[in-house]
């Protein structure tokens, strides 16, 4: 019987290094479409309207940016823990205590004007995520308690949170039942700055945040630090590099950058808290960081592609009556196929013949 093994490479290709994620996009538009024609929908339309349509219909590239924008700053966040061996799965959690925090300042603050109103809860938004953070970084570091398990499950109690806060003290007075906050103030909403669509200052932000991430890991110590605890963990500690303050200073980078996009996202799109507030955007950004390379400027690209499918796949919804999980479908594809690219980037197929296995054995 012919058998196979898997051989490490000596040395990783760069082409198939970056080239993993073009051909996972790829592969998820084929199998993606061989799948929605195998269950009843047009598959070829499925894939046109979701990957397609937000890059060719003007009208949706100001949604692009929208969604863009928090997908790329927490990635940079989750890019720069990950490259230093840091498992934060929690974002979406610190993303959404993050906005909380932004939220009490602008209710706080609420009926005042003044430039320092949006600073202040940007600052309130960084502190919030970086507060939850901490949280599994102290029982990773205190108590060796995996930092995946206490990051996800933390996710879940911020909903909790936002559940408690909006039906009770921060319940709009003038809501009429509903359970939300009162809209903010003009000084804490984000001004557009695209007159006329709904492209916001977040957008840029992001972009900036991405690029000042890039410089850092690339020139920094501290970049210098993320990069060999994650690659060499023994040498780290022999060239005198703390891994417990590595894993401090990975999980409140990646928690603040959460709870930048949820300062963000709130004061944008949103402009109050809402039951509805929890996207996603903090899994997704997962995706991202892996698409993008760990790389900042990667996540850039990484995210646009990744919002093309949240636009796309409302857009689709309303053509072709797709279901809304469409959308998980092709990002968790997404996920799976770079995932499986990049075994075979770092490792070969060998195959055994029946003489060696029969030797070996």
């Amino acid at each position: 019987m012919m058998r196979f093994r898997l051989e490490k490479r000596p040395e990783p290709s760069k082409l198939m290094l970056y080239g993993t994620p073009v051909a996972a996009v790829v592969l998820t538009m084929i199998l993606g479409c061989l799948l929605f024609s195998a269950i009843g929908y047009n598959g070829l339309r499925a894939v046109q309207e979701i990957f397609f349509t937000p890059l060719t219909n003007p009208y949706k590239w100001q949604d692009l940016g929208i969604k863009a924008a928090p997908l790329i700053i927490i990635g940079t966040g989750l890019s720069v823990a990950y490259r230093a061996n840091v498992w934060n799965i929690g974002a979406e959690g610190q993303y959404i205590i993050g906005a909380l925090a932004a939220t009490g300042v602008a209710l706080f603050t609420w009926g005042m004007s003044g430039w320092w109103i949006l600073p202040l809860m940007a600052i309130a938004g960084m502190v919030g995520g970086m507060a939850y953070a901490s949280i599994p970084a102290f029982l990773k570091t205190r108590l060796n308690v995996n930092e995946i398990l206490t990051s996800l499950m933390l996710t879940y109690a911020s909903v909790q949170v936002i559940y408690y806060l909006i039906r009770g003290p921060w319940k709009d007075p003038m809501g009429i039942g509903f359970p939300q906050s009162r809209l903010f103030s003009e000084a804490a909403r984000l001004p557009n700055i695209i007159p006329g669509t709904i492209v916001h200052l977040g957008v840029p932000i992001a972009v900036i945040v991405a690029l000042i991430a890039w410089f850092v890991m690339s020139k920094t110590v501290f970049g210098y630090r993320m990069r060999v605890v994650g690659a060499a963990p023994h040498a780290a500690r022999y060239g005198g590099f703390s891994e417990n303050k590595t894993i401090w200073l990975a999980m409140l980078v990646s928690g603040g950058l959460a709870g930048l996009a949820g300062m963000l996202e709130v004061a944008g799109p949103f402009q109050r808290m809402v039951p509805g507030f929890p996207t996603n955007y903090g899994f997704t950004a997962i995706i991202v960081a892996f698409l993008g390379r760990l790389n900042p400027l990667g996540v850039i690209v990484a995210g646009v592609v990744l919002a093309i499918t949240f636009v796309g796949g409302q857009v689709a919804q309303t053509t072709i009556g797709l279901p809304d999980e469409a959308t998980g479908i092709f990002q968790a594809m997404m996920l799976f196929l770079l995932l499986a690219g990049d075994i075979l980037v770092r490792y070969r197929i060998r195959r055994i013949s029946p003489e060696a296995s029969a030797g070996a054995a």
